[in-house]
């Protein structure tokens, strides 16, 4: 499998913090909820259970076993959860959290999986508006650095605007009006600021994504919960999709959209869209299969890629890949007795585990 949508990991062989997977974030006073309210989640329970099997403790043991197992080998022990998970090659967002490019041995040794890298834009917005850059600035400094992550090597760029100003994205801003939202938004966080400029410059990096031909993921649907939900549903982006940019570049709708699962079928409809499955396949894994089936009852498989969204600990990656992978089972199980054929079925697999990322990012 090739995971279409990842982060970075540990490196070394530290605490297991299981207390770092959650949505809540919405203040940093909140551990000792988040710590009461964590273990009555589904997810958490599934994911320590299965940590305990493999580790052959009891769930209460599991942070001492992995402690054991991880100091034991580090490498081997990380290298087998990505070979159990069946994992061949990651596509990486380095941004969360942030690693130097010259890591990207270091974490192909460790998992062996060839390494992908992607290029997010919000750091670069965000911190030449903090420094105080006017409109113009912000859109040259974007531009400056998608050119330098192109030279680096880079699969494939991403957006977070459904995190900052949300996917409603104007289409036809100008500059002058970007220019009048960094001023006019200049008493709110950074986060919420300068919707104009926003929409402006995600036009902008679509097509430089287009003329490079290299494919842009946009987070879409839930996440953290310092989203607003309403504005991350992948409808939103339909003026965007009709524009010159957005029917040139290859767009990647990440998440599965989640809740809107249909609309992004409906979505990746369209000849440059693409719709990826992951993320939920953490925080929601009881009905990962239904899930796949309600996009793919809409989306051509063509168009489907699977992924992760794993982050900070080696083993989220095995859980998550897992899940899908018992997911799509049930889910193949449900094609069958509908009578879709059994060579349908394989190409779609195929396509959707490995065939569509690397035709996608030519890896």
């Amino acid at each position: 499998m090739i995971d279409d949508h990842c982060h970075p990991f540990s490196l070394e062989p530290g605490p297991l913090h299981l207390d770092r997977l959650t949505l809540d974030v919405e203040d940093a006073e909140g551990a000792e909820r988040r710590d009461e309210v964590r273990p009555t989640s589904a997810f958490y329970e599934l994911l320590v259970q299965r940590l305990a099997a493999r580790l052959g403790c009891e769930p209460s043991e599991v942070g001492a076993a992995r402690a054991r197992a991880a100091g034991a080998d580090w490498r081997s022990y990380v290298r087998g959860l990505f070979a159990d998970a069946g994992l061949t090659a990651l596509v990486m967002d380095p941004a969360y959290p942030p690693i130097e490019p010259e890591k990207v041995a270091a974490f192909e040794d460790l998992s062996g999986c060839s390494l992908h890298l992607l290029h997010r834009i919000e750091p670069v917005i965000d911190g030449a508006l903090q420094r105080g850059a006017s409109a113009a600035e912000v859109v040259d400094e974007v531009e400056t650095s998608m050119a330098r992550a192109i030279g680096r090597g880079c699969v494939g760029f991403k957006t977070v605007i459904a995190y900052r100003t949300g996917l409603d994205v104007a289409p036809d801003v100008t500059l002058d009006d970007a220019e009048r939202s960094v001023r006019e938004s200049a008493g709110l966080p950074v986060r919420r600021r300068a919707k104009a400029l926003r929409d402006l410059v995600l036009r902008r990096a679509l097509g430089i994504a287009a003329d490079a031909g290299l494919p842009f993921q946009v987070h879409t649907g839930f996440g953290e919960t310092d989203i607003r939900l309403r504005e991350a549903d992948p409808l939103l982006l339909e003026e965007l999709l009709r524009s010159p940019e957005g029917t040139a570049a290859r767009i990647v709708l990440i998440h599965g959209s989640f809740p809107y699962h249909e609309e992004l079928g409906f979505l990746a409809n369209r000849p440059n869209v693409y719709a990826d499955i992951s993320l939920f396949n953490i925080f929601a894994p009881l009905n990962v299969a239904q899930r796949i089936l309600r996009l793919i009852d809409v989306a051509p498989t063509a168009k489907v890629l699977f992924g992760t969204d794993a982050f900070h600990e080696p083993e989220l990656f095995w859980f998550a890949a897992g899940v899908l992978r018992e997911g799509w089972q049930k889910a193949r199980a449900h094609l069958e007795s509908c009578g879709l054929g059994k060579m349908w079925i394989e190409d779609a697999e195929e396509a959707m585990f490995e065939g569509n990322a690397r035709r996608l990012y030519g890896i």
